[in-house]
């Protein structure tokens, strides 16, 4: 089961529509956001829901692969990491 939910604009307002809410505005944009560090220790927090599917001892080496192959895409020319985040921003309200 995939842990990560990701709506599109166009999904939430629609969920938020059948929650009886009246949607201002909504807007999905991209947020590029350098760690602080090493991809491996973000890897280590926010990928943990699928570690945990790997024995412990096997978890070095599949995050050592992930880190080599999110490398080139990922780290900037300075070696600085930058994961894509994406932002969904959204007002709404509910009729009183």
């Amino acid at each position: 089961m995939d842990p990560w939910y990701f709506p599109t604009a166009e999904e939430y307002r629609s969920r938020l529509e059948a929650g009886g809410f009246s949607v201002d505005t909504i807007q999905l944009f991209p947020r590029p956001t350098p760690l602080p560090g090493d991809v491996t220790h973000w890897l280590e927090v926010f990928a943990q829901p699928f570690l945990m599917a790997v024995p412990d001892e096997d978890r070095p080496g599949l995050i050592a692969e992930l880190r080599e192959r999110l490398e080139p895409g990922i780290r900037s020319a300075d070696g600085c990491w930058i994961v894509d985040y994406v932002r969904l921003r959204f007002a709404a309200s509910r009729p009183r």
